[in-house]
């Protein structure tokens, strides 16, 4: 029977959309279980203090502490890191990267095994604001559009895809992927580690996927399974 960790970090900011995912995750899991496959999840609370972690624990969800860091990228490839150990120590055969934000359908495990890749991950956007010129006025102007966290190899090196770029297209081999919404195999796990460089504005995602393909992997989107993302926006002195 195939061996699956489902889990994230989290912290006390996510306490909004807990449930959700909770029940989400409890539905992934009894579905894969029809099929054969044996799914748990845990969460890795990396907040300042334990208020949020106590009440984790009281209403029964399985979570554990760790190490808060005042830089915001640290504590997640942290708290990645943790998850990582514990597929590599009690032997599961992949690690499912759901944050705590992303809602998906209960099947959605089970579809992405079906591709049988090292690195696949479904479609999610985000809101990103963009400067955009009025071609009429020349006037600039911010917008927010939402944009699929996938990026696309261009000469000068990466950028963000559009979604006509990369939705309902099947199965397609990207650059790299956010991993809110990932499959590992174990394998990938045995070569390599969370990480992030503090001089670049990249995060853990962007360079998991370089060390990936440097290793030969590719990342892989199901463009046809699109996933909720609650995401919410933070003021960064507040993450």
């Amino acid at each position: 029977m195939v061996k699956v960790l489902i889990g994230c970090p989290t912290y006390e900011k996510y306490d909004y959309c807990v449930d959700e995912w909770l029940d989400a995750v409890k539905s992934i899991i009894e579905f894969s279980s029809e099929n054969e496959v044996n799914a748990e999840y845990l969460l890795v609370d990396n907040s300042k203090d334990n208020k949020f972690f106590e009440k984790l624990e009281e209403n029964g969800i399985n979570a554990i502490k760790s190490k808060h860091y005042s830089n915001v990228k640290d504590r997640i490839v942290s708290s990645r890191n943790i998850l990582r150990e514990k597929v590599l120590k009690e032997n599961y055969d992949y690690f499912f990267s759901l944050e705590q934000d992303v809602i998906p359908e209960k099947d959605i495990l089970m579809k992405l095994l079906s591709h049988k890749k090292k690195i696949v991950s479904a479609y999610y956007g985000k809101q990103q604001e963009l400067a955009v010129q009025d071609k009429e006025t020349n006037e600039i102007k911010k917008v927010k559009i939402e944009l699929p966290i996938v990026w696309l190899k261009e000469e000068r090196g990466v950028r963000r895809a559009f979604p006509q770029e990369v939705l309902n297209r099947g199965l397609i081999k990207v650059e790299a992927l956010g991993i809110g919404c990932m499959l590992i195999a174990r394998e990938v796990f045995e070569k390599i580690r969370f990480r992030h460089e503090p001089e670049k504005k990249a995060y853990d995602d962007m360079f998991f996927c370089l060390d990936a393909k440097k290793l030969g992997y590719g990342c892989f989107l199901d463009s046809d399974i699109e996933v909720k993302h609650l995401h919410k926006f933070w003021e960064k002195e507040n993450l």
